[in-house]
């Protein structure tokens, strides 16, 4: 190969010449690159064309080394028919250092022979801008070039060249041209189209998927390598899983996936740091960023809700939703696999509907988009499949919905001006059946010539069953009369056989609006009273009635008439305000505002309400008289002509008319003002392009810095007021930035706790930028924020924040619980940790200071009113002993109490009422305290005298017993005890009140049978008797409360002794407002039935009557006294919520019977001052008892 250029084919030059490139490679590799210059020159003489290369030096060569630029001879070389010049094209090196002038090239006519020339330029670079630049000797004809070139401002030169004899013989060169190419130098670096660059990828993407692209430009040659970019990923941030996940083609930019295994939830983002460098990678390098979101891969086929679905569509509606399909998508809500779009596959040849993606991204709304015909077709079945916009990441089944719409037939205005009716008329006579034609006019003809009658029989020998046949018609609005006017006659056929009368009711009838239609009762001719507007109801229904005057059973069945108001155009077009407000930039080209006017006139039928809009005038008429169009249809305004200013016409006003009928008609003008806005050609730009700053740790929404900018738009415009972005240095997102309140300032904040530990500085690169685009490419402020992290006392963390652990309720004192511990996140500092107890309600629970071990302090109960659904929370705190300001940390402890069968079951019924006769079985509830498995199913067990007159049963989920009466009782009140048993046979004995009642059924009215028939001044004498009783049983209260007391003799003789289990932690009573099962405090006595008071119990006896709580507190020990002694002499002793009976525990106790309470009275046998030690919760006790006599 010895590097020979040869044409291959016939070659047609658009211009004079074509300049192309060749590249050698030598021995070490080295690149070396020549120009080649291909054109035509044309020998008159022998009328033919020769091509001639011109080959630069693959070095660059001095120009002085150029040969003279000469004028080409004749081919025969004796005679010069004309002369002409061959200037071969030569190149000047860019950025050259000179010195200057330097020389290019000499210029040299042959005619220099012969005579002196003089040589002269003109062109680019030598008489027109930029001027100056090159020079040429007058007598020599030397070309120099004065300054340094620069390819990137103008890469050519065209110079025209002039030589003429010095003595003016009338010898002269023809003008030629001679071009100077800068030759490129590799001066500029790549410039990244953006930065940072921004893409998504789904996290179980395939091994080499491209998911997005870099680019960089290169202002240099792209002839030749100095703009040829190669790009290269230095960093991945972070390099987990692997560091090289992702790869980039070196010549496109576009970034793939080199590796597998992305993680969400793990690794959300990716920054990488690309290289881009000219030279094919071998030149100048600029760095950029990709910032890589790891979005969730398509794996859920979005569904259809409802795949079939049925509608109803009315013909000729355009832009009507037919349907709204639902859908669901089990994705990551908000990323492109989850959101939704639709398609329809099949149904629609004509096009008629549309489907689009609702707002809330999971609906698809099938709209219709051309008007339906159901004369042409009556049905549509579509089919509509739904998609992501991420494609799946395997082969998933497309879900797919049927939508079936039926048309609905609306009624149309007749297409032709000429109406037909048929109609049967019977003959009753000749039964048989004429068929009667009647044509309207194609003039609109009077209603009054139109006969209504009714239809005959299909056989007709017999009508089975008459009806009206009301031709529906029109009436034109705003007829001028005469009033009243006949629209139609309304006739029965039985008129042929008797009188008929005529009447109408409904709308214009006796509706409102009332009295517009009338009828003749005789002739049955309808009339209409006054002119009707369309504009105010465009239609009427009545209803027609004929009835025989003479033969009442001869009735017609009531028909609708529809009287449609045929429209007049009688209104003008309203503009929907005025004047209309838009505004524009003064360098937009666009659609920027629409003006709106309606008719009340119909626009569905006629032309009478169709608009159409037109500028008639634009004011001022600068800089040309129609910058701006209207869409006659729609009323959309748009900038029509460039050139707008808005410093010299800010606002322009438009002079716009509305014309109905499609422009033919009735006219309103209206008014439409726009104001012009500066174009964003300022850019914003930092104050101070860097700060220092410092931050406390673990502040949320503590102000780092503000950042002051200045723009020079139009205060208050869109290019004027800010937006910001931090767009590196805040990888972890712990910062935000937002615009201030004066709209020129960044205030950057925190948005996460900063942690000193993990990082002590952050430093952010924010840019400026306006909400309104830059016009152009305009550089882009960039202010740099060092973030200092100041360290501070930080509280102890525990880890877990929440510590759960499953332990029995019946764990017993000081067991160990667990260690729960918390660490100091302050690294840097040797703090102790010290531990109590923050919130422990029931007081079950002790925490070690030193080690953190927490133990059980008291029995824990699962049934506790502090346990929540088996769960006791308490909070413990862990301080630590920094001197200046120490700092508490909490954690939860929860505690899953596991059940214990330490609660028997309780019947919820204390009271109740039945007959003594008939009386239906009466269902007692039953509650156990403990959860599953130790409650249901319960078993009931009568106890004592009870299982002689009472039986039990359960219910069918064993959950309640039916309490039954075995035998008739006399009326009164009864004390049933009756014993409930878990499933695991843990019972307990509930005493219930029963009221028996002489009565039958379930009719609860229980008489004084005593007083029934007495008469009344026996009754007054019984209460009066009563009265003086209570007297003297109040006396003698008093009484006794001034006597020393005496000790009773216990319940049960001292020898009496019963070797029982006592249940020491049932207390019952409490306050009335708390379920507590009372009837624990005689159980002793219930497991003995016939032990009571040392007497055998009986059957019945009266209640006794308890005294109520005093309201004066001086009264209480009284009140206390008085209920005592009505305790202590209650056989039933029935606990409520009163000091009861207690058990008998056996002899030799130390302390008394509690029956001496009730034996003190004034209190001298004690000395209650021992009160006044126990501190303020005894204060009031200690005032009553303690305070002397009175």
């Amino acid at each position: 190969m010895d590097g020979t250029v040869t044409l291959k084919r016939p070659l047609t030059l658009r211009e004079a010449y074509e300049v192309f490139s060749v590249n050698a490679w030598d021995a070490d590799g080295k690149k070396h690159t020549v120009s080649i210059r291909v054109e035509f020159v044309h020998h008159l003489n022998g009328h033919h064309k020769d091509t001639v290369m011109n080959i630069s030096s693959p070095q660059i060569e001095s120009p002085l080394d150029h040969p003279p630029l000469a004028f080409a001879r004749s081919s025969a070389g004796l005679k010069r028919a004309k002369r002409g010049w061959v200037i071969p094209p030569f190149s000047a090196v860019e950025n050259s250092r000179g010195p200057f002038p330097m020389k290019l090239v000499q210029i040299k006519s042959d005619f220099a022979k012969e005579t002196q020339m003089v040589y002269s330029i003109t062109g680019e670079g030598a008489d027109q801008d930029p001027k100056g630049i090159f020079t040429v000797e007058r007598l020599s004809g030397n070309l120099f070039v004065t300054q340094s070139l620069d390819r990137e401002k103008k890469a050519s030169y065209r110079l025209i060249v002039h030589a003429v004899a010095h003595d003016g013989d009338n010898v002269k060169e023809t003008p030629m041209e001679v071009i100077i190419f800068v030759m490129d130098q590799n001066d500029n670096k790549p410039v990244f189209t953006q930065n940072p660059f921004n893409g998504h990828v789904h996290e179980a993407a395939v091994k080499d998927y491209e998911f997005m692209r870099v680019t960089a430009t290169d202002a240099d040659d792209p002839e030749t390598d100095n703009s040829i970019i190669s790009y290269k990923i230095v960093s991945q941030e972070p390099p987990l899983p692997k560091p090289n996940m992702f790869d980039i083609n070196i010549s496109t930019g576009t970034i793939c996936l080199r590796e597998t295994g992305m993680d969400r939830d793990q690794w959300p983002r990716y920054t990488l740091l690309i290289v881009a460098t000219d030279m094919e990678g071998a030149g100048y390098s600029t760095t950029g960023t990709a910032v890589i979101t790891i979005t969730d891969s398509n794996d859920n086929p979005p569904q259809f809700e409802q795949t079939s679905i049925v509608v109803s569509v009315l013909e000729n509606k355009v832009g009507y939703e037919v349907a709204k399909l639902t859908v669901t998508d089990g994705d990551e809500v908000g990323s492109p696999a989850w959101s939704t779009k639709y398609r329809i596959i099949s149904g629609d040849k004509g096009g008629f509907f549309n489907v689009s993606t609702g707002p809330s991204q999971l609906e698809g709304i099938i709209t219709t988009v051309k008007p339906l015909d159901f004369e042409k077709t009556k049905q549509y079945v579509l089919s509509v499949i739904v998609e992501n916009d991420d494609p799946f990441i395997s082969s998933f089944p497309t879900s797919t919905a049927t939508v079936t719409v039926n048309v609905e037939d609306v009624k149309e205005p007749p297409k032709h001006t000429v109406s037909v009716k048929v109609e049967r008329i019977h003959h009753h006579e000749e039964h048989h059946i004429d068929t009667v034609m009647n044509i309207s006019s194609p003039e609109m003809e009077s209603p009054s010539d139109q006969v209504l009658t009714f239809p005959k029989s299909s056989t007709g020998a017999k009508r089975a069953k008459r009806g009206w046949v009301i031709p529906p018609f029109r009436v034109p609005e705003n007829s001028r009369g005469p009033f009243p006017m006949k629209l139609v006659q309304i006739k029965s056929d039985y008129a042929k056989e008797t009188q008929m009368i005529y009447s109408v009711t409904g709308e214009g009838a006796d509706l409102e609006p009332k009295g517009i239609f009338t009828v003749e009762r005789l002739s049955g001719n309808l009339f209409v009273t006054q002119a009707l507007d369309r504009e105010k109801k465009a239609s009427y229904r009545l209803v027609a009635h004929a009835v025989a005057r003479d033969v009442p059973s001869v009735i017609e069945a009531p028909m609708e008439v529809i009287i449609d108001v045929m429209d007049q155009n009688d209104n003008k077009p309203v503009f929907t305000q005025n004047p209309f407000n838009g505004q524009v930039a003064e360098a937009a080209v666009k659609e920027f505002m629409k003006v709106t006017a309606t008719d009340a006139d119909d626009s569905q039928e006629t032309n009478n309400g169709i608009i159409h809009y037109k500028i008639v005038s634009q004011e001022p008429p600068f800089p040309k008289p129609n910058m701006f169009d209207i869409n006659t249809s729609t009323g959309t305004i748009r900038v029509q002509e460039t050139g707008m200013d808005r410093e010299q016409w800010p606002r322009y006003t438009l002079l716009i008319v509305a014309t109905d009928m499609e422009g033919a008609g009735y006219s309103t003008t209206g008014t439409a003002v726009i104001t012009i806005t500066d174009s964003n050609d300022n850019p914003p730009q930092f104050e101070q392009s860097s700060y220092t700053v410092s931050v406390p740790e673990n502040k949320v929404g503590h102000e780092v810095a503000k950042l002051t900018v200045t723009d020079g738009d139009e205060v208050g415009s869109p290019a004027w007021s800010t937006k910001y972005r931090i767009i590196s240095g805040d990888k972890g997102g712990f910062f935000n930035v937002s615009t201030g309140p004066n709209q020129l300032e960044g205030i950057i904040t925190t948005v996460k706790p900063l942690d000193f530990e993990k990082t002590k500085q952050y430093v952010l690169s924010v840019i400026v930028e306006n909400d309104d685009p830059f016009v152009g490419s305009l550089p882009t402020s960039t202010a740099t924020v060092t973030v200092n992290v100041e360290d501070v006392n930080e509280p102890p963390e525990f880890k877990p924040k929440e510590k759960i652990i499953f332990k029995p309720e019946d764990a017993p004192v000081d067991t160990e619980l667990i260690t729960y511990t918390a660490t100091d996140p302050d690294t840097g500092k040797s703090q102790k940790i010290m531990y109590k107890m923050g919130s422990d309600d029931a007081g079950w629970l002790s925490v070690s200071p030193e080690t953190g071990v927490i133990k059980v302090r008291s029995l824990m109960d699962r049934e506790s009113v502090y346990v929540k659904d088996g769960k006791y929370r308490a909070i413990i705190l862990a301080v630590d002993d920094d001197v200046s300001s120490p700092a508490t940390g909490t954690g939860t402890l929860i505690i899953e109490l596991e059940n214990v069968n330490d609660n028997a079951p309780v019947i919820n019924e204390r009271i109740i009422k039945i007959c003594n006769r008939g009386s239906a079985p009466v269902l007692l509830s039953i509650t156990d305290k403990d959860g599953p498995p130790f409650g249901a199913p319960f078993s009931v067990e009568t106890q004592g005298e009870t299982s002689k007159n009472w039986s039990t049963s359960m219910n069918d989920t064993s959950t309640g017993v039916f309490l039954h009466l075995k035998s008739q009782l006399e009326q009164g009140d009864y004390n049933v005890v009756l014993r409930v048993f878990d499933q695991h046979k843990l019972y307990q004995d509930s005493s219930i009140q029963a009221t028996v009642c002489d009565c039958t059924g379930d009719e609860f009215q229980c008489t004084n049978k005593q007083l029934a028939g007495m008469a009344l001044s026996g009754v007054l004498g019984i209460l009066g008797g009563i009265l003086a009783l209570l007297l003297l049983v109040l006396l003698l209260l008093l009484f006794l409360r001034r006597k020393s007391g005496t000790k009773k003799e216990p319940l049960l003789p001292e020898d009496d002794v019963r070797d029982n289990i006592y249940y020491y932690d049932e207390e019952g009573g409490g306050e009335d407002d708390q379920d507590y099962d009372l009837s624990v405090l005689h159980r002793g006595l219930d497991n003995r039935p016939e032990v009571f008071r040392n007497d055998v119990a009986p059957t019945f006896l009266p209640a006794p009557h308890y005294r109520p709580r005093p309201a004066n507190p001086e009264e209480i020990g009284t009140f206390i006294d008085d209920n005592l002694n009505a305790a202590d002499n209650d056989p039933t002793a029935p606990p409520y919520d009163s000091l009861l009976v207690f058990d008998y525990e056996g002899g030799g106790s130390d302390a008394g019977s509690l029956s001496s309470i009730n034996s003190s009275s004034s209190g001298h046998d004690q000395d209650y001052d021992f009160l006044n030690e126990w501190g303020p919760r005894f204060k009031k006790l200690a005032d009553m008892f303690g305070g002397g006599e009175d």
